[in-house]
């Protein structure tokens, strides 16, 4: 397929011995590269459809920003939303990763078999950074960018991907295929990529005239296809919308965007080819509908989550009528403690001590109940440090990945 919003330019690899791999690899070889031309100063007239659909997404995050209110458990999520969004940014690029693998690595689980769950918690750092660039009130830079490159693959097992974390890349980058000559799509030479850059961020800082939607869409777009990096160029660029949702909106509580466009049927990948093509309309219809659906699908989840919280209260009330006892009092550990458990379905006693800002005895007291009814279950042996989880949460996010159209229609009712 070629691109029309932009340029080709013939780029040429000489031949090189040395080059690891068969005689593909060390051929010389000829192939044209895709600059994309520049968004700085874009002209954006959207169609009647698709002006409904940014629309409808605004709609759907100030609903989602406003919130709290009506939905308590929505900031106790804001830090497990950045995970769920973590594990699907990381599935659409083949890394496959469970609720409860990334909270064990996260807690520091051992082992080569948390190689994976490693590399998805860079991708939780490059969104904490995302989101604290996104909150701070001076213009993003081109800095900011590559801090959250060299966030996301400062956990990497890879010795040359810590090397090249937050670096540009100094060669080139295609997608599919297996050279530039047969890939589906070849980035922009290197030397091009600090020019692109810039004027990204000069869009990002200046178009103030667009929806904050339009903005986030039209810039994630242009960092796909700018592709400043060796690899990780999907995540960050999945990032740049946390950033710029979160500086836009105010909120803390964000859409996990991937959940949307990690279904087949979001056709991801098509409307960012349509943004290449300078089908504007084609490509903010995807990204539009795919904020709607993860911000529905995210109150879905705080409505079902609020379900579970109000299930315990009535186990622990039980509970303790069994035993002839009254329930626990409002500013009980324990109640406090089911409050949070949503954000740390995974933790250790002195962790919950301190989130609650409690003894350790208290927080192991509170920790003993809620085990004796089965909302909490240990997983180390042992007297020391144990960890611990809390199941129903722990299904209920993995449902949010992978049935998320039913927390989409939960979260839809009025």
């Amino acid at each position: 397929m070629r691109f029309k919003r932009g340029r080709y330019v013939t780029q040429r690899r000489p031949v090189d011995l040395g080059a690891f791999g068969g005689r593909a690899a060390k051929a010389g070889l000829s192939y044209e590269a895709f600059v994309p031309a520049s968004i700085a100063d874009i002209d954006v007239r959207l169609s009647g459809v698709a002006a409904a659909d940014v629309a409808d997404a605004e709609a759907a995050l100030a609903r989602l920003a406003h919130g709290s209110a009506a939905f308590p458990s929505l900031e106790a999520l804001a830090r497990r939303l950045l995970r769920s969004e973590a594990i699907a940014s990381s599935w659409i690029e083949a890394l496959h990763v469970s609720h409860r693998r990334l909270a064990e690595a996260e807690q520091g689980a051992p082992g080569g078999r948390y190689d994976e769950a490693r590399r998805v918690l860079g991708n939780v750092r490059a969104l904490d950074a995302a989101v604290d660039i996104g909150a701070r009130s001076d213009p993003l830079s081109v800095d900011d960018l590559l801090s959250m490159h060299g966030a996301l693959l400062s956990t990497s097992n890879v010795e040359d991907d810590r090397a090249r974390a937050g670096e540009v890349r100094d060669g080139p980058v295609f997608i599919g295929g297996t050279s530039p000559t047969n890939a589906e799509y070849v980035g922009p030479p290197h030397e091009e990529v600090v020019r692109l850059l810039e004027d990204l961020v000069v869009f990002v800082n200046t178009r103030g005239d667009l929806s904050p939607v339009v903005v986030a869409g039209l810039a994630h777009a242009q960092f796909e296809s700018i592709h400043p990096h060796h690899d990780g160029n999907g995540r960050v660029g999945r990032c740049l919308v946390h950033t710029l949702l979160r500086r836009e909106t105010a909120s803390t509580v964000l859409p996990p965007l991937s959940i949307a466009f990690a279904r087949p049927e979001a056709r991801y990948v098509e409307g960012l080819n349509a943004f290449r093509n300078d089908d504007l309309d084609g490509w903010l219809t995807v990204f539009a509908t795919a904020i709607s659906f993860a911000a529905h699908a995210t109150i879905g989840l705080a409505r079902e989550v609020g379900t579970i919280q109000q299930s315990w209260l009535a186990q622990l009330a039980e509970d303790r009528a069994r035993s002839g006892l009254r329930p626990p009092r409002a500013d009980a550990a324990v109640l406090a403690a089911c409050n949070i458990l949503p954000d740390m379905p995974a933790f250790h006693a002195r962790d919950l001590a301190q989130r609650l800002d409690r003894s350790w005895r208290a927080a192991q007291d509170a920790i003993a109940e809620l085990a004796d009814v089965g909302i909490v279950k240990q997983l180390s042996a042992g007297k020391g440090n144990r960890l611990y989880e809390v199941p129903e949460i722990f299904a209920l996010l993995d449902g949010f990945e992978h049935d998320p159209e039913r927390l989409v229609a939960i979260g839809s009712a009025r």
